[in-house]
């Protein structure tokens, strides 16, 4: 089986800055994304019909999230409330703020969901990773060694194994309930912008300044091999939902389609701006992007039969 076309679906302008986040439905219907702007914003697929724009943020939107079930929409900002950072839950059906998580010393960068528990992890400036439970809004543990900023963060579908990237180079993979580091890993990358988690939890992706994407055993605690032909620094990477494939995107304005066991690309696909996020839907056969130039990108694959 191999990438038989990529074509663009949709490309569309929505917001007024950058577009810093992109999260999609499992069945790619919906589309959030989260801009400096200040503003998340709800769109239909593959039309790129806006739906919904959520707005009362104070500061940048640096991250979303959107729940497998689409009830459920989070945001990472700067802003500040008692001298702490903000995650906020917003209702998708109204638009509506549903509630405040607050526990950051400083800027939330980075958020994940767990897609099968009460959970959602977030990252921030202030080189922490925190877990809350959605239900309560309570911050459950704070993760604390990384040096610098916390970039990326991933939960596993269990929300047992946590996964962060940050500024220092490092990716550290977490057990959520006690908040042990159980494995510490060097990227010779240095700075971090983004780390997935392959489906089965065993390995992860990383990416960062040099152009390269890198390939861990996360059980070994070593990396298995890299992913080459970015010509600057890679801004995101995802693990495609069905385990062989990867998509990877960066400052060289470019999209790639990867083959993660051969280490080889599939694809590559030039974009207008640089690319700042990604998201695949469940199929593998549609991945979104948000870029610099205030883009939203929406790509079909079609995948040759087994």
């Amino acid at each position: 089986m191999g990438l038989k076309e990529l074509r663009v679906a949709a490309a569309w302008k929505g917001h007024a800055r950058r577009v810093s986040s992109v999260s999609l439905a499992p069945d790619a219907t919906r589309l959030l994304s989260g801009s400096l702007d200040r503003t998340l914003k709800l769109w239909a697929l593959p039309t790129g019909e806006l739906l919904r724009t959520f707005d009362g943020h104070a500061s940048d939107v640096n991250a979303v999230a959107l729940s497998p079930d689409r009830r459920l929409a989070a945001s990472g900002s700067g802003e500040m409330l008692g001298g702490e950072s903000v995650v906020r839950l917003w209702d998708v059906d109204s638009g509506r703020p549903l509630r405040d998580l607050v526990g950051h010393e400083s800027e939330v960068s980075a958020i994940g969901l767990a897609a099968a528990s009460d959970r959602l992890v977030s990252g921030g400036v202030d080189a922490s990773v925190r877990v809350w439970e959605l239900s309560s809004g309570r911050c459950l543990r704070s993760l604390l060694g990384h040096g610098r900023w916390v970039r990326s963060v991933v939960a596993s579908r269990d929300g047992a194994r946590i996964v962060s990237a940050g500024m220092d180079g490092e990716l550290r993979v977490w057990n959520a309930a006690t908040g042990r580091c159980e494995q510490l890993l060097r990227d010779p990358a240095e700075k971090l912008y983004s780390v997935a988690l392959s489906p089965d939890g065993a390995r992860a992706l990383s990416a960062g300044r040099g152009g390269r994407v890198h390939v861990w055993d996360l059980a070994g605690g070593r990396e298995l091999g890299a992913l080459e032909g970015h010509a600057g620094v890679v801004r995101a990477v995802c693990w495609c939902p069905d385990g062989r494939w990867a998509v990877s995107g960066g400052e060289d304005r470019t999209l790639r389609v990867w083959d993660v066991a051969a280490g080889t690309c599939l694809w590559t696909e030039s974009v207008s701006g640089s690319i700042l996020s990604l998201a695949v839907s469940q199929d593998s056969c549609r991945v979104a992007a948000g870029t610099y130039d205030r883009g939203l990108m929406l790509f079909e694959l079609a995948w040759e039969p087994r």
